[in-house]
């Protein structure tokens, strides 16, 4: 994501714990930051992209002792919409705003600047963040209020998983049964049955499913939602490795 921020000229400041991670921006122009808190001295715009709730209070809570009022927190992390609201609550307080906008496509999606943001929040905020995000991001989708994104990344990430853990087993049947995963997943392309993770097999690197589905699971029983696919596909995605999915390329 930096990247093409840098590619696209504009001003960067950055900050990361490990400050070997900021190492590669630093060499192309990004000012490099010792805090949380001197990045958004800086900045109009904040991107907190870590990877859970936890550290995304902690980033927000350090951002708002030197953000100035206007300035505006993009949560980008795949957390808990009550954790956005919440947020976005103290940060009233100092008159900054705060919107979720969470990731989608993956490493992959920001990599090839091509990222969609699920974003929850006033729409005159997401809207002010377009142009700044363009150059990573392919699609900018205000979902609803503050916390709407991470409920849309929520669901997506349940369709993403539970399609991969049906492909695998797809494949697997039909392997057993002589036909050949790549000249099966081509005949696919072409059904009903078709989907991304099944046009885009062997690029998966299976980091955030246990993440994911934990986030579900949990959001599912607190609204007293029955979903037992959920449920279920946290162990199911536990016992598939990157090597399970290579064996059907």
């Amino acid at each position: 994501m930096g990247g093409h921020l840098l590619a696209a000229g504009t001003p960067l400041a950055v900050y990361d714990p490990v400050a070997d991670a900021c190492a590669p921006l630093v060499e192309r122009g990004a000012a490099a930051c010792a805090t949380a808190a001197e990045v958004a001295a800086q900045s109009e715009l904040v991107l907190i992209v870590v990877v859970d709730d936890a550290q995304t209070r902690a980033a927000v809570e350090a951002c708002l002792e030197t953000a100035e009022p206007g300035t505006v927190l993009a949560l980008c992390a795949s957390i808990r919409p009550d954790t956005c609201r919440e947020l976005a609550r103290s940060a009233a307080a100092h008159a900054v705003q705060v919107i979720d906008t969470a990731l989608v496509r993956g490493e992959r999606g920001a990599e090839e600047g091509r990222l969609a943001l699920f974003c929850g929040g006033p729409a005159e905020v997401v809207d002010r963040i377009r142009p700044a995000v363009a150059p990573f991001a392919a699609d900018v989708v205000r979902v609803g209020d503050i916390g709407a994104g991470q409920v849309a990344k929520t669901a997506n990430n349940i369709l993403l998983w539970a399609c991969l853990r049906a492909d695998v087993e797809a494949l697997r049947l039909g392997r057993a049964l002589g036909v050949e995963p790549a000249a099966l997943r081509e005949a696919l392309a072409l059904g009903s049955g078709a989907n991304r993770p099944l046009e885009e097999w062997g690029k998966h690197r299976l980091r955030w499913p246990e993440k994911d589905l934990a986030v579900a699971v949990a959001l599912a029983q607190e609204a007293g939602v029955d979903a037992p696919l959920v449920a279920e596909l946290r162990a199911l995605l536990a016992e598939l490795t990157v090597d399970d999915l290579a064996e059907l390329a």
